[in-house]
């Protein structure tokens, strides 16, 4: 891969802002544990709030941004996101009392993110450099991933996580700062006409099953529900923000360690077998799990998981950005398919999170075994889509 700047700085954003999304996603459900008396409802609103306004803001920006103010929009995301964060430290116990609002600060500020990023990876780096370019960008975050975990679980269980909370807003200054070395995409006359590239994209098998693979990988990898559930496994289990890290940042290290033989072995050959074993694994643990009970294959599940899951979206995510700089998208329907895409992701989301509310709200516990069985067969299914869609490597 060529050593291009902008993708540097690319890479060190999206590292930045994997320290923030570790802090938002398993210690603030850490905190919402300590803080509701009724988790599983308090989380399932939230996030399903919060999803709600991915996917339906997503359609406003692509109509507000068309191929102009990308970079505008980029640092609206990083700034709101620092608001949010600030938000979080100012209301402390309070936040239960003002889910509608965190929600939609989440929601908008991870839209208003992920939407431009998206387009200034699908521009700027070019498909046959994918795969090398997304394998630097996985390493360094899993790196950050190994350390940010039992770092800022050590931080929130010797102090407060008030406190932690602060130092995530200066990694979101940080964030704001470099996006400043970062150049804008070349203007373009465009109209953006979400409905008329659907029906194009409805034509076209593998955007129909990219997108397939997008509404499963929401319901369980990315940011799903089944991640919410084994943080509330994990966290009773061993009770503390810093166990917590501990295992976090093992699991990452594991990841590591897979992305990379992965990269090194099977990078230019057929990995249909990857994906079908990645698929499996979690299935297997899972069984395991619930015929043995215990701390063991909990942490064996968890660790099948984070492995699996990360590799299916490592393959993933090289596909998704490689359909997207294809012939049939980027020609006149880049910010319609982006739209379409968060829809469906965020879709997948809330499905997910809509039946973790159906257990709390049923009140019964064991019933998350359930939904842990339903979450881990959207993985196989995931995978199963994931499979039958090209890696478009020879488009430049």
């Amino acid at each position: 891969m060529k050593k291009y700047s902008e993708a540097s700085v690319l890479i060190a954003i999206n590292a930045l802002k994997n320290i923030i999304t570790i802090f938002l996603g398993p210690f603030l459900t850490a905190y919402f544990i300590k803080v509701s008396t009724e988790t599983l409802i308090d989380l399932s609103l939230y996030n399903i709030m919060s999803y709600l306004v991915l996917a339906t803001v997503g359609f406003i920006i692509g109509y507000i941004i068309r191929n102009k103010f990308q970079l505008g929009m980029f640092r609206v995301g990083i700034i709101s996101n620092f608001i949010y964060i600030l938000v979080i430290i100012i209301l402390k116990e309070q936040i239960l009392n003002y889910l509608p609002l965190i929600s939609f600060l989440y929601g908008f500020s991870a839209i208003a993110y992920h939407y431009p990023y998206n387009l200034f990876i699908t521009t700027k780096i070019k498909n046959y450099e994918r795969t090398e370019y997304e394998f630097t960008r996985k390493t360094v975050s899993t790196l950050v991933s190994i350390i940010t975990p039992f770092v800022l679980g050590s931080i929130i269980t010797t102090t407060n996580f008030e406190l932690t909370a602060i130092i995530i807003l200066f990694i979101s200054l940080l964030q704001i700062i470099l996006s400043f070395v970062i150049k804008p995409i070349e203007d373009k006359n465009y109209q953006f006409t979400p409905i008329k590239s659907l029906k194009k994209f409805i034509n076209n098998k593998e955007i129909v099953n990219m997108l397939r693979v997008d509404y499963f990988k929401g319901m369980s990898v990315s940011e799903g529900a089944l991640e919410v559930i084994l943080t509330i496994l994990i966290f009773n289990a061993f009770k503390t923000d810093l166990n917590l890290g501990l295992l976090s940042s093992l699991s990452s290290i594991l990841i590591i360690i897979v992305q990379y033989l992965y990269t090194k072995k099977f990078k230019h050959k057929n990995d249909k077998t990857i994906i079908a074993i990645c698929s499996i694994i979690p299935i297997l643990s899972l069984f395991l799990l619930n015929t043995y009970t215990n701390d063991i294959t909990l942490i064996l599940y968890y660790f099948c998981y984070t492995t699996s899951v990360n590799l299916l979206a490592l393959l993933m995510t090289i596909r998704l950005f490689n359909i997207s700089n294809s012939k049939a998208i980027k020609d006149g329907n880049l910010m319609e398919f982006w739209s379409i895409r968060e829809v469906v992701l965020n879709l997948g989301r809330i499905t997910g999170y809509s039946l973790l509310l159906i257990v709390g709200l049923l009140n019964q516990f064991d019933y998350l075994h359930y939904l842990m069985i339903i979450l881990t067969l959207s993985i196989a299914a995931m995978g199963y889509f994931l499979s039958k869609v090209g890696k478009y490597e020879d488009i430049e």
